[in-house]
């Protein structure tokens, strides 16, 4: 809870979604780069307004200490006014996103969603820079997709799929959606 009350009062919010990538020269001079998989994709940096003293808050900056590296915890942008940040750009409306779901086609650097709804087929069901969520994890879609005739979408991700879909999932796109994380909170986690 501690993270989300400074992202209340943050005056700016830096977002690095950047891959965990490795390089290694090798004894012929020849470079070969790898990308490590990992569940903590995103580095944040909280800049608080300049009245949160240490003795004023040592209650909510000690709260910090206690998980610090070691214990997942969460951001909720949507209930702390930086809803911009994760705001869904495509065409449905709010239940219609909730309804889909995600499939256990998806795989690698591809989910995919069904349930889609009856919209138009050049409607747009994400946008690129969308935030979506599979079950813990948030992903940022890289391409548009529209809604097409058929029954699933295709949604390009900017990372592998940290997790297997065993059976269909709900969506959470956007603001749209229940999360799992945050205790049916309907708002995006990213964590």
């Amino acid at each position: 809870m501690s993270l989300n009350q400074i992202l209340e009062i943050s005056e700016s919010v830096g977002i690095n979604d950047q891959r965990f990538v490795g390089q290694v020269l090798s004894r012929n001079q020849r470079i070969t780069t790898s990308e490590i998989l990992t569940v903590v994709p995103f580095q944040f940096t909280l800049h608080p307004m300049a009245y949160l003293l240490y003795s004023q808050n040592r209650a909510l900056l000690n709260s910090l200490r206690i998980p610090d590296k070691a214990l997942t915890q969460y951001l909720n942008f949507s209930s702390t006014g930086w809803e911009s940040y994760v705001r869904y750009q495509g065409g449905m409306t709010e239940a219609q996103a909730a309804a889909c779901q995600w499939q256990t086609s998806s795989a690698n650097k591809t989910l995919v969603l069904g349930s889609l709804p009856s919209i138009d087929s050049s409607a747009y069901i994400v946008r690129a820079g969308d935030f979506v969520q599979v079950g813990l994890y948030s992903y940022i879609v890289t391409a548009d997709v529209q809604r097409g005739v058929n029954s699933t979408v295709s949604v390009p991700v900017h990372r592998n799929l940290l997790t297997t879909v065993l059976t269909p999932i709900n969506a959470v796109i956007g603001q749209y959606g229940t999360t799992v994380a945050m205790g049916g909170c309907n708002r995006l986690n990213v964590g």
